[in-house]
Formats: structure tokens, C-alpha cells, sequence
């Protein structure tokens, strides 16, 4: 995640309301659909639909909404709230539990996931034991339960009131989950009421499945499925075939922009870590039309700009047309690093000063024409280059050989301000890539700082691959000769790794590349590189 100097400091509840008085609230007139789950409802007026993140969507969330954010004073802090709402689909699972009787059985039940336990997990306070309201109520063809609950919120402990209104269809529930303020909550509970009443059940359409060998436009012809759930949302193909972008921005001209700009940055990253002849990963790049959109979908705070998270796999942006949106194409660049060498590397994990470092570098990239050409300059707010000058300057950083070697909790926080670990690891490796090019004064480069990233890399790939290959061994001798791994296990990436095992590459690839040079003789070479040379 890349971070600008430039920080709002106010708080961001996502899904919590706190309406300001005089703000209307009605029911809307247009259905949200779903035609994968089968049915439809009316969400209220002002809400603004997100789609959920893989990992959300995971748990069964099909879609969230939030209405219109306002300030308020809370103890004396600016927070941004509106209210808002979850729908769920919990599926019907089978339950399988040995019975030991006389033949040893095995007993079948058909389970549905808990909703009360969902919401006490949430919602601070929530007691799914003391609904205030707790009944029936027929709705068209069906009996739906209707509960309320008080609740707070996390942080500042505001008051909201929990509306959950659960449908039971034939393979599933589907629960609407309605939040409002308490101070308030006669009259959103109204419109709560109004907007379940028109739920109702609509004829089902097969989404579309990925095969285990899906090629390009199997993928494409999924995700536009998936991407047309939501209003507003669609997936679009690249020349190239490398990436599938997904928006809610309607400017095509933009757009457009974004993925030539994607598709050049590629030929970058390409150009200084090779692709391996059977790499064909598509990247899922989501870049939503708003801020506040881009906010609600990652639960992020004002002060991010775009995000790439390796549990997700997806690359997510805004338009920030409204502050400047030469940001949006640097953090596009940054960020798209991070999710190409992800896959790259079978999601090697590697230290900070590399993968930041190397995610300004190519935040830095300037497009003129067909070429795309690495500069030192980043748009206002995300600036490195007079971030770095000013540490030299004041002895504010960190030694190099401290730097490269923080973990990433001590990285972060090595100050002096939030993006002083980024400039450092960008102007360190400014210096490297550049020096390799022979742009860099013989008075402060050394030829043996060239093998310094090559060295890393290859010994950090290779530590993660020999330790992925053990872990599989170990899980297919556990499995012994009558059962066959399934996908799943089968599937190891750095989030089966111990910390340990993690110290233990990052070690080794340490010494096969910084370990090979004088750390002194490099720390005065770059901070004579810093002060004079790097413009």
C-alpha cells in the first residue's frame, strides 16, 4: 500500500450511521437484483452499492451499502459516518458426523449458518440473546423474521440500532442487515420496514463457472458475470491479455488511459524480472469511480490512494480526478509492481526496502509516446526525492544496513514522518537500478553493487520454493497412499510459512546480496549519491 505524505487525519466507519438532521430518508425506486441468488429488493434512496471483497464474499456478504457520509463532532474528532447496510447469503451445507453405534455410521444434517453469531461478531455490544423486536412477517410468498438490536460502534462507542430481516429461500438465507443511528431509529426503522416489504423471490440465472484450465476469455466472460451484480459495474478485457479490469467509472477516456498505462508499466517490470515462458497470470485490476466508493469497498481511511492486497490478488484504485489524477497512474504503477512480482515469485515475500523501494521506482514512471521512461519525480503528496534529501540533510535516516534489514513493523516506524521508510527504499533503489544502467557516477558506484537485487531475488525465490515443496511432501506423506491431495492442499503460498521459516530465507538471500558488499563503503557512496547526483 502506498503512502502519501499529505494524510486527512479523520476516521473512517464504514456501514455506521449518523444521520444529520433534515436528511431524508426514503425508499428508493429502482430494485437491486440478483438473479444468481433469486430475488430483489428496494434499498433505500441515498445508498450507494459496493461489491464485497473476495474474502467478504467468501463469508457469504453478496453486496453492501452506505449512504450519504457526513461530519459530526464526536468528543471533539471529525468522523465521517452514514448509514448503511449488508445482505448475506448463508447456503444450505452438508453436515457429516460419525455415529458410533454397532456399524460406526455416518449421519447426514443439513445446516445453515448462524446469523446471530455473524452479528455478535460484527456489532459491538450485540446480544443475540436481547432483540428489542423479535417476530414473522408475511411478506409475498414468504415468512420472514424480523429482529432489531442495540448496538455500538467500534472506536467511538456511538449508539446505532441493528435491523436484520432473514428470508429463508429453498437452498439458502438471505439476510438483510440495516443499520441506523438509535438517536434516530423511529425513523430509519420506517424505511428499513419499507425496503424489506419488497423483497421478493425473481427466476434464477446459472452464473457463470471458471474451469481449473479457464484461458483468457473464460476468465473475462466470469468476471463480467460477477462484475454485473452490482449496479454501475463491469469488466473489461486489455489488448495484451494481462489484465481484466473491473469499474464503476463510467469515462472510457480514462479508462482507456488507465490500461495503456498498465499495459506499458508490464513492459517494465518484464523488462527487469523476466517472465518465466509458462507465465500467464491475469491480473484483476478494480478501480472504482469514486473515493467514497473506494473507501467503502477496502474500509480504508482517508489518506490511501490504492492497494494491492496478497489475499485478495486484486489491485484496487479510484479516480482521482478530483485532487490530481497523475496520483491515480503513480500508485496505478506502484501498486501493479506488487501484484505482478506476486504471482511472478509464487508469492515469495519479500523484505520492504525491496518491495516499496521498488514500488516508488516504478511510481515514478513518465509516458511519452509509446515509451514509457523512469524518472525521480512522483506527483505532489507522493514525492520521495525531496523527502530523502531532506533526511540526508538532517541525519534523520535510518543506516543502510539497519534499513535493508527491518522487518516490516520496524520498517514502517522508522520516522522521522510516515513515508520517510518509503523515500529511503526508493532512493536506495534508484540508485542500484540505475547504477546497473551505468547512470550512476563511477565516483560513488562499485560494479559489484549490481548483483545486489539479482542476488536477493534469485536466493528468496528459490528459499520459498524449496520450502513450499516441503510442506507439500509433508502433507502428501500425511495423506499416505489411499487419499489423494485435493486442490486446496495442494495450493501452499507464504501464508503456510512459520515466521521462522521466513527469517530463514530472508537470512539467506541477505547474505547472497547485501552480504557480498562493504555496507560502509555503500552507505557513503549513496549518501554522496543523494546529495549531489540524484536530481
Amino acid at each position: 500500500m502506498i503512502a502519501s505524505r499529505k494524510v486527512v487525519p479523520l476516521a473512517f466507519l464504514a456501514l455506521i450511521a449518523l444521520a444529520l438532521p433534515g436528511v431524508a430518508q426514503k425508499l428508493g425506486r429502482d430494485y437491486f437484483e440478483d438473479e444468481r441468488n433469486g430475488f430483489r429488493f428496494k434499498p433505500l434512496d441515498e445508498f450507494l452499492i459496493t461489491p464485497p471483497k473476495p474474502a467478504e464474499a467468501a463469508r457469504g456478504v453478496i453486496c453492501e451499502m452506505s449512504g450519504t457520509e457526513h461530519y459530526v463532532l464526536v468528543n471533539g474528532q471529525n468522523v465521517l459516518m452514514s448509514s448503511g447496510m449488508t445482505v448475506l447469503r448463508f447456503e444450505e451445507r452438508t453436515k457429516r458426523d460419525v455415529v458410533e453405534d454397532d456399524e460406526r455410521s455416518v449421519a447426514e444434517t443439513k445446516t445453515r449458518g448462524d446469523i446471530l453469531e455473524y452479528l455478535e461478531a460484527v456489532y459491538r455490544g450485540l446480544s443475540k440473546n436481547s432483540p428489542t423486536e423479535d417476530e414473522e412477517k408475511k411478506i409475498k410468498k414468504l415468512v420472514a423474521r424480523h429482529r432489531t438490536f442495540n448496538a455500538t460502534t467500534a472506536g467511538f462507542n456511538i449508539p446505532i440500532v441493528v435491523d436484520l430481516w432473514s428470508f429463508p429461500l429453498e437452498d439458502a438465507d438471505i439476510h438483510l442487515i440495516y443499520l441506523g443511528p438509535e438517536d434516530k431509529a423511529s425513523k430509519y426503522l420506517k424505511v428499513f420496514e419499507k425496503s424489506a416489504k419488497t423483497f421478493d423471490e425473481i427466476e434464477r440465472k446459472t452464473a457463470a463457472a471458471l474451469g481449473k484450465n479457464a484461458n483468457y476469455e473464460d476468465l473475462l466472460a466470469f468476471h463480467v458475470a460477477d462484475a454485473e451484480r452490482i449496479p454501475g459495474w463491469r469488466a473489461l478485457p486489455t489488448p495484451s491479455k494481462k489484465f481484466i479490469i473491473k469499474t464503476s467509472s463510467d469515462n472510457d477516456r480514462f479508462i482507456d488511459e488507465v490500461i495503456d498505462r498498465l499495459e506499458k508499466s508490464r513492459l517494465l517490470y518484464e523488462e527487469d524480472f523476466p517472465p518465466t515462458a509458462d507465465f500467464d497470470h491475469v491480473s484483476i485490476v478494480r478501480i472504482c469511480g469514486t473515493e467514497e466508493e473506494f473507501h467503502q469497498y477496502g474500509k480504508t481511511s482517508r489518506g490511501v490512494a490504492g492497494w494491492f492486497n496478497p489475499s485478495s490478488t486484486e489491485l484496487v484504485l479510484y479516480d482521482a480526478v478530483n485532487i490530481n489524477r497523475n496520483s491515480t497512474y503513480a500508485v496505478m504503477s506502484h501498486e501493479a509492481f506488487h501484484q505482478y512480482c506476486h504471482f511472478l515469485f509464487d508469492q515469495s515475500e519479500a523484505h520492504r526496502w525491496f518491495d516499496e523501494g521498488h514500488g516508488d521506482y516504478y511510481g515514478g514512471v513518465k509516458f511519452k509516446g509509446r515509451k514509457a521512461e523512469i524518472t525521480s519525480q512522483m506527483p505532489a503528496g507522493l514525492d520521495r526525492l525531496s523527502v530523502i534529501k531532506e533526511m540526508v540533510n538532517q541525519g534523520t535516516y535510518a543506516p543502510v544496513s539497519e534499513h535493508v534489514n527491518f522487518d516490516h513493523g520496524q520498517w514502517q516506524g522508522q520516522g522521522p514522518s510516515n513515508v520517510s521508510c518509503y523515500a529511503q527504499s526508493w532512493s536506495i533503489i534508484y540508485m542500484l537500478r540505475q547504477g546497473a544502467q551505468g547512470k550512476v557516477p563511477k565516483k560513488v558506484w562499485k560494479d559489484e553493487s549490481a548483483d545486489i537485487i539479482p542476488n536477493y531475488v534469485a536466493t528468496l525465490s528459490a528459499g520459498f520454493q524449496e520450502a513450499y515443496a516441503e510442506i507439500l511432501a509433508k502433507r502428501t506423506s500425511a495423506a499416505g497412499k489411499d487419499r489423494e491431495l485435493t486442490d486446496e492442499e495442494k495450493d501452499i503460498n507464504r501464508f503456510d510459512l512459520s515466521t521462522k521459516q521466513k527469517e530463514e530465507i530472508w537470512a539467506k538471500a541477505m547474505e547472497a546480496s547485501w552480504g557480498q558488499i562493504d555496507m560502509d563503503e555503500f552507505e557513503e557512496n549513496w549518501l554522496t549519491y543523494v546529495k549531489d547526483y540524484l536530481k
